[in-house]
């Protein structure tokens, strides 16, 4: 078998092929949401900070 030859997989190496895909779009989706969580909360913060600082003389 040369490397242009398409290998021949069987109906269970495909799902689960489809399955591990599913599985790392869930998890890229789930950090995405968490790091923009992060981010605005981090934005909200800092707005909230400058917000509550003591005003001096």
């Amino acid at each position: 078998m040369t490397e242009f030859q398409p290998v021949i997989l069987t109906a269970a190496q495909i799902q689960a092929i489809e399955t591990r895909a599913h599985e790392m779009r869930a998890q890229a989706l789930a950090d995405a949401l968490r790091t923009m969580g992060r981010g605005l909360r981090a934005v909200f913060h800092k707005v909230s900070t400058l917000l509550h600082r003591p005003r001096t003389a």
